[in-house]
């Protein structure tokens, strides 16, 4: 058994006007308002519309392409080349001091002892040479 009420519920609120709405009736005046105004496009801004889209899309798939034609260009010439050539250093290696074994002759005689500290140079010179107790001569470094 229907309800009389469920039938006023499924009506259409458009069909029953509520005199209390004035919202209502001016949506519905500025769709009318709307709907005369409302005009066909021509078709040939249409077309135009679509041929700068269409430039448009070309332009950014061409420019694209050529980006990565040119990585690719940049990557192929980077792995293809040749190693670069190996970097000598700035400055010769010293010579090794010898070894006290490989002296051909004593240590010379010097007015200081051993173990205690020589100015070879000017005096106030932060390199100064030390002798080992082993008679090894050793420069400090400044």
């Amino acid at each position: 058994m229907r309800d009389p009420q469920d039938s006023q519920d499924s009506q259409d609120p458009q069909d029953s006007p509520d005199p209390r709405d004035p919202l209502r009736e001016m949506f519905r005046q500025a769709a009318a308002s709307g709907q005369a105004r409302a005009r066909v496009v021509p078709v040939a801004r249409i077309a135009e519309r679509a041929r700068r889209a269409h430039r448009r899309r070309v332009a950014v798939a061409a420019g694209a392409a050529c980006l990565i034609l040119a990585g690719g260009g940049v990557t192929a010439s980077a792995l293809l080349s040749d190693p670069p050539a190996p970097v000598v250093p700035a400055v010769s290696p010293s010579a090794e001091a010898p070894s006290p074994a490989e002296t051909t002759g004593p240590p010379s005689i010097s007015s200081t002892t051993p173990g205690s500290p020589t100015q070879d140079g000017p005096v106030g010179d932060p390199s100064a040479t030390t002798t080992d107790p082993s008679g090894r001569v050793t420069t400090s470094p400044p």
